[in-house]
Parts: structure tokens; C-alpha cells; sequence
């Protein structure tokens, strides 16, 4: 599937996605018995309305020319897919919960790289490098985030 959309409309559907993640999180946070899952669950929405912030600021920030600027990306999974879950919600555990972060945060790190990478304006190869580069950086912090509260 080959997609075609301006850069303004492709962050602003990127937007929507963070605060999906982060009412799903907020919804198995609700469910989870765990308590440490919980509080994982709680990193985690913070981390996904920190990334929509970044986001948002790079919306604002942008351009007119660059948040018009068509791109093509070809993603390798449709994002709804990210939220079909094999576990029972109540009894959701954190290995469970850090694997769809992982597969969340996967996936942003990949279309923002891909699109860094194909685009052949610079301004455009910049904010997409620069969205990459920080998702990177929050999924180390989130890393050790998690492994901060591995006594828990």
C-alpha cells in the first residue's frame, strides 16, 4: 500500500495515533489487576502525550511549504493492527505491556526513518530525521524508566 499525504496531514493523523495509544494504555490501565502494570501503564501514557507533544510542536514549528510538501510512505503495518492484543486485559502483564510499546514505538521509529530516507526535500528529510532521532531517544528514556522501576 502505497500512501500519498501532505506533511502537515500526515502529522496531524500521527497526532490522533499517540492519543489513541495513550487512551488504549489509559483503558488497560483501568482493566490491569497488576499493580506494576499499572504503573507501567501510567509511564507509558505520559510517554505517548510527551510524543504527541513533540509532534505538535513540530506541526506549529513547520513551515507552510514544509507541512505542504507531499510525502510517500509505505508502511509495513496498517497502525490498527498495533492494538489487537492476544492477552485477557485484567490479566495483562508488564512483559506484555513493554512488547506492545515496543511494537508502538517500532513503528513510528520506522515510518519516520523510512520517510527521512526517501523524501528528497531536505527541509522535509530534516523534520522526519528529527522525528526519528527523537523517538529513538524516548524509547531509550522510556527504557530506563522501565528499568527504574524494576523493583517494584
Amino acid at each position: 500500500m502505497n500512501n500519498f499525504n501532505n506533511v502537515a496531514d500526515f502529522l496531524k493523523q500521527n497526532q490522533k495515533l499517540h492519543s489513541r495509544i495513550a487512551e488504549f494504555y489509559q483503558s488497560l490501565s483501568m482493566q490491569a489487576e497488576n499493580q506494576r502494570t499499572k504503573l507501567l501503564l501510567d509511564i507509558l501514557i505520559k510517554h505517548e502525550l510527551e510524543l504527541l507533544d513533540f509532534v505538535s510542536a513540530y506541526l506549529d514549528k513547520a513551515s507552510n511549504k514544509t507541512r505542504e510538501a507531499f510525502i510517500q510512505f509505505d508502511p509495513e503495518q496498517n497502525p490498527d493492527a498495533l492494538f489487537s492484543t492476544e492477552f485477557k486485559h485484567p490479566e495483562v502483564t508488564s512483559e506484555q505491556v513493554e512488547a506492545l510499546a515496543d511494537r508502538f514505538n517500532q513503528y513510528f521509529s520506522n515510518i519516520y526513518q523510512g520517510i527521512a530516507k526517501s523524501n528528497e526535500s531536505q527541509e522535509v528529510e530534516k523534520v522526519f530525521d528529527n522525528l526519528h532521532q527523537h523517538a529513538e531517544q524516548k524509547k531509550k528514556q522510556l527504557s530506563i524508566d522501565i528499568n527504574e522501576m524494576g523493583d517494584i
